[in-house]
């Protein structure tokens, strides 16, 4: 009984969280844009190395499915519009971003199918407790500098969503209140309290 007691205990011990393993690792350009990771992280590269990024987890999936079923009732997706999952976003020549979710128009998915790689207007990041501001705001400086119009931050551990209209202007919401993508999307707005709904 004791061995068997032992067994199960070593099993079922909290293990390390996983590491990246490519992080920091040279890479050019093109081999970027062909490689898939498989260590179930994702890759931002920035002047020739890359810079390991944890994806959507599971427990995020049903704030990323709010918004993809609110985002379906807007003039955009009936466009052809989409929201898109960690798709690679080139942010100035020697950076490519990976945001966790990224508004495209037809006209970019159709670039898109030609190779090129657009740069979204709408971004939304789901900020991780490891996250620090300093690298939102690095982030942010980056994306607007590159075209995106709008940026959302969502915190899942406290509930809240910072919508930047530009690097200085930010709206700090909380339960109903209103988070607008305008002017990216201007039909795309949703409360709080919408987007952590788990009904």
């Amino acid at each position: 009984m004791m061995v068997l007691v032992s067994v199960l205990q070593a099993r079922f011990k909290k293990r390390p969280a996983p590491k990246p393993l490519h992080d920091g690792k040279a890479m050019s350009l093109d081999e970027f844009r062909k490689w898939s990771p498989e260590d179930g992280f994702k890759y931002e590269w920035d002047s020739g190395f890359l810079k390991a990024r944890k994806m959507i987890q599971p427990s995020e999936l049903y704030i990323v499915n709010n918004l993809l079923r609110a985002f379906h009732s807007t003039s955009a997706f009936k466009e052809g519009g989409m929201l898109f999952s960690e798709t690679v976003c080139p942010i100035s020549e020697g950076k490519y971003r990976v945001p966790d979710i990224s508004f495209f128009t037809k006209a970019q998915i159709d670039e898109g199918r030609e190779g090129k790689l657009p740069v979204a207007s709408f971004i939304i990041e789901l900020v991780s407790e490891n996250d620090t501001i300093t690298y939102y705001d690095q982030k942010l400086a980056e994306y607007f500098s590159a075209g995106v119009k709008c940026v959302w931050l969502i915190f899942p551990e406290s509930r809240k969503v910072w919508v930047f209209s530009s690097p200085k202007d930010v709206r700090i919401c909380a339960g109903d209140d209103s988070c607008s993508a305008a002017p990216a999307l201007p039909d795309f707005q949703l409360s709080v309290n919408q987007i952590f709904s788990v009904s």
